[in-house]
């Protein structure tokens, strides 16, 4: 009977420890980024907003950074008008979501965007 027991128990945590592995490949966990690489996505993203807007960097304040519960907010004041608009971009905690949240507008009443650019 002491035999049984002890198989029993052995059974259990091959079962327990299957399926703490199991929870771990699947990704049930996830580990939060820390604040540097949150910046340095976020960077990217402004970099890649630069490049497409044609607003340079020199138009926008430096970088300001918060986090959240959720993640990290970072936030470039558009020299312009620094009171009203801003490029905002924010990270999940695990970095794998990342988005603009705002974009720099001037007169975000009208929906007129920021100062023209002579092309």
């Amino acid at each position: 009977m002491q035999k049984r027991s002890v198989t029993r128990r052995r059974i259990l945590l091959i079962i327990i420890a299957a399926l703490a592995g199991g929870s771990l490949a699947l990704g049930l966990y996830d580990p939060d980024i820390d604040a540097p690489a949150a910046a340095a996505r976020a960077d990217r993203l402004a970099r890649e907003y630069h490049r497409r807007s044609g607003l340079p960097s020199s138009e926008f304040a430096v970088r300001e950074g918060r986090q959240w519960a959720d993640g990290w907010e970072f936030r470039w004041r558009f020299k312009a008008c620094p009171e009203l608009a801003s490029l905002r971009i924010w990270i999940s905690r695990n970095g794998r979501k990342a988005s603009y949240a705002e974009f720099p507008d001037c007169a975000p009443a009208t929906g007129i965007g920021g100062p023209a650019r002579t092309v």
